[in-house]
């Protein structure tokens, strides 16, 4: 198994949350509580439901953080981040990788041929994978550290950390 080989479509989750771009930011917040997640794509509301958008954790807390009691009854089309950024789902783990450091992002809609919403990949997706395959990360930086991935290096060890020694 190599970065080059393994496909989006082999570690994306196909079980999207999702919410209409008409809702508020507490319909958001209480569809990542329910589902324990961290972003809720936000799409159009129509019978092909196109994502439109992204609100993560970071986006909400920006939000709550101007103190404007209004921004909670504001539709999300007006505090999404937009536009979604995709790839698709026949590209590389390092296509996807590539993507995200050249965009600051940390997750990626993934669609199909016909640009239709198949599945989401994170960057906790993709540090699972390089925990069972301690050989991917060799693969990622090479011999030498190169500065584009000292970021997505920082937050793997990150996770690592949180979620894989508990008992530190």
């Amino acid at each position: 198994m190599t970065s080059e080989t393994t496909s989006v479509s082999s570690l994306m989750k196909r079980n999207v949350q999702t919410d209409f771009e008409d809702q508020n930011i507490m319909s958001a917040c209480n569809i990542m509580y329910a589902n324990d997640i961290g972003s809720v794509i936000i799409v159009t509301r129509n019978a092909s439901q196109t994502p439109a958008g992204i609100i993560t954790e970071r986006d909400i807390v920006g939000i709550l953080g101007k103190l404007n009691p209004d921004l909670l009854q504001t539709p999300l089309k007006m505090l999404m981040s937009k536009p979604v950024i995709t790839v698709e789902e026949s590209a590389s783990i390092n296509d996807a990788i590539e993507i995200m450091t050249n965009k600051k992002i940390r997750r990626l809609v993934v669609v199909d041929r016909k640009n239709k919403m198949t599945g989401i990949l994170t960057q906790k997706d993709i540090f699972k994978l390089i925990e069972k395959n301690p050989s991917l990360l060799a693969q990622f930086y090479g011999n030498n550290f190169s500065p584009r991935f000292k970021e997505i290096y920082d937050t793997f060890s990150q996770y690592r950390f949180e979620n894989l020694r508990p008992d530190l």
